[in-house]
């Protein structure tokens, strides 16, 4: 069988969010006025063209992928057909107890958007977003025995904010990712400020190659990860993009290679899966550069 080498299919099954945070890029979508939801039918279609395929990873998107009514009926349908890791990146505020048990017969993973520990900043960043429900939530969520982690976009060097991310994220044992956001100034920096706060709890340390810097970090009886995302973007490093090997299908099923730039080309599920296989093997050999 031809073979694709993307290694992982980012999802976006939405390109509309109900937070309105400002550092958003929305997974390199445009962000118009033109509501877009993934066909489910279609959805399935690609999934079962993948199967057989190396793919460690389907990560569910958006936009907010819980304002798609069938949300659970696609990560259940990835989850039973294929047998790569599955996770989902949400803000988790719309999730209603009955998806939670549904999604907990699943090996899906939440991967939460969370800016802030403290109510008045977690407010002011995701504009309608209350950090006591989204507390109670993750409760509920580690309670079904789903898996969990926090993602954290640094939109400024207040180490201050990201030090008690890094002590919430400890004490709660939840594994934290830290995104320096793309696109602002001084943001491939943010770094160096950060090692100082990770090393107080180190006990091990990756560098994982595909641009993911992880720590193990332990305080007390307090065990959790992080893991740093030194984006290839702010060096245009091209090889370690490839090594991630990631491609975005917004939810018309346009592919996107890169997410500072357009998607330009629609994948042809109509024309059977041979068709398909080539057609993402031809991007990956055209991935090239940046």
């Amino acid at each position: 069988m031809e073979s694709i080498n993307w290694d992982k299919f980012r999802i976006l099954v939405t390109n509309r969010c109900n937070y309105k945070c400002q550092f958003c890029h929305n997974e390199g979508q445009g962000k118009t006025g033109h509501l877009d939801m993934m066909s489910v039918e279609s959805f399935k279609q690609l999934i079962n063209y993948l199967v057989g395929q190396k793919v460690s990873e389907i990560n569910f998107s958006g936009g907010e992928p819980f304002l798609h009514k069938d949300i659970v009926e696609m990560i259940v349908y990835a989850n039973d057909n294929m047998s790569c890791d599955i996770s989902c990146a949400t803000n988790l505020s719309l999730i209603t107890d009955e998806q939670i048990n549904r999604l907990a017969k699943t090996r899906v993973k939440f991967n939460i958007q969370f800016p802030f520990v403290t109510e008045n900043e977690f407010a002011k960043s995701t504009g309608t977003g209350q950090l006591h429900s989204i507390l109670d939530r993750i409760t509920k969520i580690k309670s079904a025995g789903i898996a969990i982690g926090l993602n954290t976009v640094i939109q400024s060097p207040d180490y201050n904010a990201i030090e008690q991310m890094v002590k919430f994220a400890l004490e709660n044992e939840l594994p934290l990712k830290l995104l320096p956001q793309i696109g602002l100034n001084g943001s491939n920096r943010f770094i160096d400020g950060i090692l100082p706060i990770l090393e107080k709890y180190t006990v091990k340390f990756v560098n994982k190659g595909t641009g993911a810097l992880r720590w193990t970090l332990k305080n007390n009886n307090h065990q959790t990860s992080v893991l740093y995302i030194a984006s290839p973007c702010f060096n245009k490093d091209i090889q370690t993009c490839r090594n991630y090997g990631e491609i975005r299908i917004l939810p018309n099923f346009m592919l996107q290679c890169c997410i500072l730039k357009g998607a330009d080309e629609r994948l042809c599920l109509e024309k059977g899966k041979n068709d398909v296989i080539s057609q993402l093997g031809r991007l990956w050999n055209n991935f090239s550069h940046c």
